[in-house]
């Protein structure tokens, strides 16, 4: 409980700064987050920093691949771009991967998470012929290590 009192409290002077006038609803909104905290159980699980590091890397290098193929679209004389949806089966049952997973598709330049369900997101992508299942599935794979 410690911990969070300290990552709140550092927290709270990163965003609103330190001075006497933003103490007072530091101690309120560290005090509520808190109470929500313990309320409703919110636990963060296990994480895996090798696998942490290993996701981060290959998502850099994915979003750089993506970044550097958008670039090429927008350059090219002729637009090539397929617009539309397609659709991606969870194959993880844990929320912290559902909800990372369609967070990452949104940092993935080309892609947007649109619906999220709890079997399924939807995905709007810049190009549906070039959509590449495999490296969200690898990318999910890795996410589910991570929380392992």
């Amino acid at each position: 409980m410690l911990l969070l009192v300290i990552l709140y409290s550092l927290l709270w002077i990163a965003i609103a700064g330190y001075d006497l006038k933003s103490v007072f609803f530091g101690v309120l909104a560290v005090g509520s987050a808190l109470f929500v905290h313990v309320t409703l159980r919110l636990y963060p699980p296990r994480i895996n920093p090798i696998a942490l590091l290993e996701f981060l890397g290959v998502f850099l290098w994915q979003a750089l691949l993506g970044g550097i193929d958008v670039a090429r679209r927008i350059v090219s004389p002729q637009l090539r771009v397929n617009p539309g949806f397609v659709v991606y089966n969870f194959q993880s049952e844990k929320l912290w991967v559902k909800i990372l997973l369609a967070l990452t598709i949104n940092l993935t330049p080309g892609t947007l998470s649109v619906v999220i369900e709890d079997k399924q997101v939807l995905v709007h992508t810049l190009d549906v012929e070039s959509y590449n299942e495999e490296s969200v599935r690898s990318l999910e794979r890795l996410l589910d290590r991570v929380f392992s």
